[in-house]
């Protein structure tokens, strides 16, 4: 939840998810991390590919959000070893996302 708040807030990201469903994307970021940990969820959002073909997302917007993510979670608490393994799962999702 906290990341999503954030990302409302953080002017790097603004841009990107000014057309966003808060709530649907706050629903869906949790399912696709609880997915994507094994954690026996499933994942309804689309893939990432199509998800943001139009968004335009570049290096820098992907490299903040990824910091607000680990801020976020920081602040709820998990070990910097888990926040790892997190984001080595999400990583190779740049490629999909980062666009520009």
């Amino acid at each position: 939840d906290d990341l999503v708040e954030q990302v409302q807030k953080d002017s790097r990201l603004t841009e990107i998810f000014k057309a966003s469903d808060f709530v649907r994307l706050r629903r869906t970021l949790k399912e696709q991390f609880c997915y994507i940990l094994n954690g026996g969820c499933s994942y309804t959002g689309r893939d990432m590919k199509s998800v943001h073909a139009d968004h335009g997302v570049t290096t820098a917007e992907f490299n903040a959000l990824v910091e607000v993510l680990q801020a976020a979670m920081t602040r709820e608490g998990v070990a910097f070893s888990a926040q790892n393994r997190l984001l080595a799962k999400l990583a190779p999702m740049k490629r999909d996302t980062a666009t520009r």
